[in-house]
């Protein structure tokens, strides 16, 4: 017998502050001061700019090079460069204009800019429980949380001497166990950044970041013209993300379920404003006919489309779907 497991990710998001829990006020002070320091991208006076390396394991490691220019949340720039893909993100108020060179964004792309912006998510976390532990000679305080990227096992981890934030840890369906690192931290115009940055799966290693500037720099204007040929998005303060309405399951192949086959398939689409599907698009295979069961079945698929206040706009989301046997 087979069985299906959905993952939907949902990009270009955020999340909800949730209230700090009474039992453990202490703790949960310790993490949002934690969060606040680290985030480069919240109550800065005056632009920076942050260029990386980094290794990204896309089919094999991909060597790349990220460079973000940033004056304010809705005015920055961005380049990444991962092997022959190339991808240009310029936000202005509330349009996000992306160029790329690919129909589609890379998901351990997606990653990459999620480390990079590690900070910006922690003061979302509320703390239900605390319990301290050593690794490799560290002493850490790691908190058991709820309210961010996922609602599996979450855990953050703190340096118990610097109180830097060492790790972030949560399970994905269908057995996925992810760890974000984050080591050699180091002072910026009042904030504390880390200089390595690792996300693995299951232990291994899926992209690892190294900062190699981080600067105040004057920005400049003229960067924010939307690249030529560019994708337009709505971006905007407490986006509603597109939420599922219609989404049945693909059938399990009969040929794939009697040869004992499993996999992941792995699609990107486009949500429209009348909450149908468009721009689908293949990005991690299975099988043929695990792939084309995906394809077929998510093309009818229906949501409630993202929102601005009261207005509906275009959103783009992943979903993945692993065909298991029982």
């Amino acid at each position: 017998m087979g069985k299906l497991t959905r993952c939907i990710l949902l990009l270009f998001g955020s999340y909800s502050a949730l209230a700090a829990d009474d039992k453990i006020p202490a703790a949960q002070e310790l993490l949002n001061s934690a969060g606040q320091r680290t985030n480069l991208f919240h109550g800065r006076g005056s632009p920076f700019e942050l260029d990386v390396s980094f290794t990204a394991q896309i089919r094999v490691p991909v060597q790349g090079h990220l460079t973000l220019k940033w004056q304010a949340q809705d005015r920055w720039w961005r380049n990444i460069v991962a092997g022959d893909f190339v991808q240009t993100d310029v936000r202005m108020g509330d349009r996000l204009y992306t160029s790329r060179n690919l129909g589609f964004t890379p998901i351990r792309i997606h990653e990459l800019i999620g480390l990079v912006e590690f900070g910006t998510t922690f003061d979302n976390l509320r703390v239900k429980k605390e319990k301290q532990r050593s690794e490799d000679g560290v002493d850490l305080l790691c908190f058991r949380v709820e309210g961010g990227k996922t609602t599996k096992n979450p855990e953050v981890c703190l340096n118990s001497v610097s109180d830097d934030i060492a790790s972030y840890d949560w399970q994905e369906p269908p057995d996925e166990r992810r760890t974000e690192r984050y080591s050699d931290y180091f002072d910026f115009e009042g904030h504390r950044f880390p200089r390595k940055l690792q996300l693995l799966v299951n232990g291994i290693n899926a992209v690892t970041v190294n900062v190699d500037r981080l600067t105040t720099t004057v920005f400049d204007d003229s960067l924010l013209v939307p690249p030529k040929g560019s994708i337009e998005r709505r971006q905007c303060a407490g986006m509603q993300h597109a939420i599922p309405v219609k989404t049945p399951d693909p059938a399990y192949p009969k040929s794939a379920s009697q040869n004992k086959m499993m996999g992941d398939t792995t699609i990107a689409m486009t949500i429209l404003e009348d909450g149908t599907v468009g721009d689908i698009q293949l990005i991690g295979r299975a099988t043929q006919s695990m792939d084309d069961a995906t394809l077929q079945t998510l093309k009818g698929w229906k949501f409630k489309p993202a929102m601005c206040g009261t207005e509906p706009v275009v959103s783009d989301i992943q979903v993945e779907v692993s065909f298991r046997l029982d």
